[in-house]
């Protein structure tokens, strides 16, 4: 995925959407008057990290187990 991608504002939303069931079940565990803010302050904190962090690209599963196989020799 090309880093552009990944710093869209879609594909950032997208990320909250997939996480937004664990961001509920965790605030949760903390009082009523507080959870808006914590729920503001993980999915900022989500976002900074998928702006910041450096995807790797995932090899195919023939080039994996391509270099499984040197592995093995």
């Amino acid at each position: 995925m090309p880093m552009n991608e990944l710093r869209s504002t879609a594909f950032q939303l997208e990320i909250l959407d997939m996480l937004q069931p664990k961001i509920k079940s965790v605030l949760h565990q903390t009082s009523f008057q507080n959870r808006l803010d914590l729920e503001q302050e993980i999915s900022l904190m989500i976002i900074m990290t998928v702006q910041t962090k450096q995807f790797r690209k995932v090899p195919s599963f023939f080039k994996l187990i391509e270099c499984e196989k040197i592995k093995i020799i």
